[in-house]
């Protein structure tokens, strides 16, 4: 049998210390992962935002691009004698002039600080991007019928602009037709597309004519389905949120003054005599991340020529974007 005070154990001591230097190594392990947690939220939230930034300036971007787009038919808003619009009450559902008159409507407006948190807004009224071309068979002048290549876009009450492009008929006062399409069938194996209008052409439509899809668009901020604010892109009336954390809007308007197509300054939308001035946009978003704290300290940051420090601990970023009226500018 043996004797209990030659048995060995650990001691209070060691204990002690054993906890002490767990210690020390478990507050350097929650170190370390609060360091990599901040990093990655910091990295998360600033990959976030420069997506949203640039997709919101590339959305915004094209469509102003296509301000005032009218494919090869020559527009003067003074004078429309070329272009056959019937779109009427009685042929577009939901007709407003503010979004379905391409003719008397300004292809490019704004509003100054009447959005959310002072946010501007911009509408904007063209075509859209690529064309179907008119192929055979053709149908005669007082019929509401064409035959186009197969683009996959257009369809029922979409508004086209039909428009000729090598022909120069003096007989013939109209260039293009404002339509609406009421059914887009595909014919021939999905290669054409058979269209049919609410109204009828002005002429008979050949190789030389091609049909570009209109629309009138609106960019503003607003609250969107999180609460969050957000940049929506409202089409015919039809808003649909595009980037959420967009903060704010600013927009100013390059002004041809001397007629050379070329902007001499930039102005607000309220200090615009003219719109059909306007050959160029310059664009501002602020845009913020969706999750709070992840800076430090609140931010400080300058918009619009503005220093401002954020009321909370989110990252924000500012974006700009100068944009040409390609239809406008340089002649």
């Amino acid at each position: 049998m043996k004797r209990l005070n030659r048995q060995i154990g650990i001691s209070l001591v060691e204990v002690l210390v054993a906890l002490v230097i767990s210690v020390f190594l478990l507050g350097g392990i929650v170190q370390v992962y609060t360091g990599n947690q901040a990093t990655f939220k910091f990295t998360n939230a600033l990959a976030e935002i420069q997506e949203n930034g640039r997709f919101a300036l590339d959305s915004m971007s094209q469509d102003l691009r296509l301000a005032n787009e009218w494919g090869c038919v020559p527009f003067n808003p003074a004078d429309t004698d070329n272009i056959n619009d019937t779109l009427s009450g009685a042929t577009v559902p939901g007709y407003t002039s503010s979004l379905h008159d391409f003719l008397d409507e300004e292809a490019i407006e704004g509003t100054n600080n009447t959005g959310l948190n002072g946010s501007d807004t911009v509408t904007v009224r063209g075509g859209k991007p690529g064309q179907a071309n008119v192929e055979s068979p053709f149908y005669p002048a007082g019929t509401a019928r064409l035959t186009t290549s197969n683009g996959g876009r257009i369809g029922a009450d979409d508004i086209v602009l039909v428009t000729r492009c090598g022909a120069n008929d003096l007989l013939i006062e109209a260039e293009a037709d404002i339509l609406r399409v009421t059914s887009a069938t595909s014919i021939s194996g999905n290669t054409q597309t058979d269209l049919t209008f609410a109204g009828n052409k002005s002429q008979l439509y050949q190789n030389d004519a091609s049909v570009i899809e209109l629309q009138t668009v609106t960019y503003s901020i607003a609250n969107g389905a999180s609460g969050e604010p957000a940049l929506f892109r409202t089409e015919f009336g039809t808003a649909l949120e595009l980037v959420e954390g967009v903060d704010d809007m600013q927009l100013l308007y390059g002004i041809d003054n001397d007629g050379d197509g070329y902007p001499n300054q930039y102005v607000s939308s309220n200090n615009v005599v003219d719109f059909e001035d306007v050959v160029a946009v310059r664009i501002m978003l602020l845009v913020r991340s969706f999750n709070d704290f992840v800076a430090e300290t609140p931010q400080t940051y300058s918009f619009n020529g503005v220093q401002t420090t954020a009321g909370d601990r989110r990252l924000r970023q500012v974006f700009t974007a100068t944009v040409a009226l390609r239809n406008r500018i340089g002649g």
